[in-house]
């Protein structure tokens, strides 16, 4: 679980430091991307996605079980003004992240994951 929880801290590094390169290294070839946008399959629609999103994401609260973790975090991005609280639910498997899911509430990203209060860090 450790490695889990670093694997995915790595990733929202990444992306908070407009990383590509670095946030591809730990994303999985055909990582799975889900959110209120739809969802959609591969590096080249998360690096799109990272390029024109301007997003940042602080982590608040970390659950994990497994190769599986939900983070509540608080996001910005370069079209909005304010913070908007998400939750983040990232599946790990041998070092990578092969499926990211984002979810309004956290109801929502415990349904998708299986996790629960009981798995906070």
């Amino acid at each position: 679980m450790t490695e889990t929880i670093k694997t995915a801290d790595a990733w929202v590094d990444k992306v908070n430091a407009k990383d590509i390169e670095g946030m591809l290294e730990v994303s999985d070839h055909n990582i799975e991307l889900m959110g209120p946008r739809g969802s959609a399959v591969g590096h080249d629609t998360l690096q799109q996605w990272a390029e024109e999103s301007g997003i940042h994401l602080t982590t608040v609260t970390r659950y994990a079980k497994g190769n599986k973790v939900v983070f509540e975090q608080e996001g910005t991005w370069q079209d909005q003004n304010g913070k908007v609280t998400v939750f983040t639910f990232m599946e790990v498997k041998n070092g990578k992240v092969v499926r990211i899911s984002r979810f309004d509430t956290l109801d929502d990203a415990f349904g998708d994951s299986g996790l629960s209060e009981e798995d906070e860090i």
